[in-house]
């Protein structure tokens, strides 16, 4: 009987339909161009690099700027307040050596001893409700809902929702949902679904679904990698750029409203405690007349006319 020839090349031709069969679906491809895969990471290494120093960059910025305009807006309260508390302690020692001068002179006149009495009391910074108490209150940045506390709040950046609080929070990268915080995760491949995370997936040989992925494993061809990439690339880049300026331009009106309100609350402030200053003046004044018949006089302090 002749020898069954067939035999061993049926049995090796089997053999290599199983071992088809058991090899991955995405075998990789021996012929994939990995000179430009390469070129696609390090492609995306690069665009990342820049754009994170960009973003140090400008936390830096506005950072710095932020402490600008604390030190700068303090300092502008600092010198009104200054002003003010000199001018009360100049009028509280005018004052009282008046009364003295007063008390000496008409101190012995029953007529006069109830409007003197009067006269004490309302230069009194500690008497309640006095024309110089309300003067001393209205300065007094511990002082509940004075001016110089509306003020004080307003520049606390650690009080809920002042002026300097929203304005701090919107430049703080670790406050939930900040413009700050929002640039920061939109530019961090770590972070789920931001555009650089979702590019960094796309560039990525290793990242499952991604064109190179496919390309590199055979499942799509080199043209239609390129065109799906360059349509992922495309359309990240542009929401990167897009939602870069968007949280640029919210933290840019954040400290253009925080300046103009408090340059409103300054003004505000000055004219408040000027026409304070003015009313107790005037009322003491007017009581000094009834003493000896000749009143105060004074010019202003915060505000020329």
């Amino acid at each position: 009987m002749r020898p069954n020839i067939h035999k061993p090349l049926l049995t090796i031709f089997c053999l290599m339909v199983a071992l088809v069969m058991v090899l991955p679906s995405g075998a990789a491809n021996a012929a994939a161009d990995t000179k430009w895969i390469n070129q696609v990471w390090n492609d995306y290494t690069a665009y990342n690099k820049k754009i994170t120093v960009s973003y140090n960059k400008y936390q830096q910025q506005i950072d710095a700027s932020y402490k600008e305009y604390l030190k700068q807006y303090t300092a502008r309260m600092n010198d009104l307040e200054s002003k003010v508390l000199a001018d009360q302690k100049q009028w509280n020692d005018q004052l009282q050596a008046d009364l003295d001068m007063l008390q000496k002179k008409y101190g012995d006149n029953q007529t006069k001893a109830g409007d003197l009495r009067t006269y004490e009391h309302a230069i009194n910074p500690k008497y309640l409700n006095s024309p110089m108490n309300c003067y001393v209150t209205k300065a007094n940045r511990n002082f509940l809902n004075s001016t110089m506390w509306e003020y004080a709040v307003a520049l606390n950046e650690n009080f809920l929702n002042s002026e300097t609080w929203e304005y701090h929070k919107d430049i703080n990268s670790n406050y939930l949902n900040s413009p700050a915080f929002k640039y920061k995760n939109a530019v961090n491949e770590n972070f789920v679904n931001s555009p650089m995370q979702t590019l960094k997936a796309a560039s990525n040989k290793d990242y499952v679904n991604s064109p190179i992925w496919k390309y590199k494993l055979g499942k799509i061809s080199k043209t239609k990698a390129m065109q799906d990439y360059t349509k992922i690339y495309k359309e990240q880049t542009a929401k990167l750029t897009e939602d870069i300026t968007t949280y640029k331009q919210a933290i840019a009106n954040r400290a253009a409203v925080t300046r103009k309100n408090l340059d409103a609350l300054h003004e505000k402030s000055v004219n408040d405690l000027e026409k304070q200053r003015e009313e107790t003046l005037q009322s003491i004044s007017d009581l000094r007349a009834k003493v000896c018949g000749e009143g105060l006089s004074w010019q202003p302090l915060l505000k020329t006319q």
